[in-house]
């Protein structure tokens, strides 16, 4: 009689939020002493590139949801790493930039993110940390 646990189907789902917590983990380790998470670094990361934007549409390129958007940009508009200020095109609309506070703070993080990066990719290796990017750009391409 055979096991049912030899018949179970994996669930993506499961598997990609087991990855993501230990991602996550990972790379929280290396940003705690900047007093930042990953995600807060992704939205720093994005503001260096973008320069300022709407909240709406960093939401849309992080693929947030605006409660996790509002939770994880309060603290670093309190603490002055980020400001919002009223669009010139449209009063209604509030873009978000780095304060240069912020932009300080993001260049130390960027260093301790490498750092991360740099041990993950040599832990999976080049074939492996290229298939990663590969098949979460396809789940990306999926929304």
């Amino acid at each position: 009689m055979a096991s049912d646990a030899v018949n179970i189907t994996p669930c993506f789902n499961l598997k990609m939020r087991q990855a993501s917590r230990i991602l996550t983990s990972h790379y929280d380790g290396f940003l705690r002493e900047m007093g930042i998470t990953v995600t807060q670094f992704s939205i720093f990361r994005s503001l260096w590139y973008l320069k300022s934007t709407s909240q709406k549409n960093l939401q849309e390129i992080l693929v947030l949801q605006q409660t996790s958007m509002t939770r994880n940009l309060k603290p670093l508009i309190r603490d002055g790493y980020i400001q919002v200020l009223p669009s010139p095109d449209d009063g209604r609309v509030k873009l978000v930039s780095l304060t240069d506070e912020g932009k300080v703070l993001f260049q130390d993080a960027r260093k301790a993110w490498k750092k991360a990066q740099t041990i993950l990719a040599s832990q999976l290796g080049e074939d492996l940390s290229q298939e990663l990017l590969h098949v979460t750009d396809a789940i990306i391409e999926l929304a």
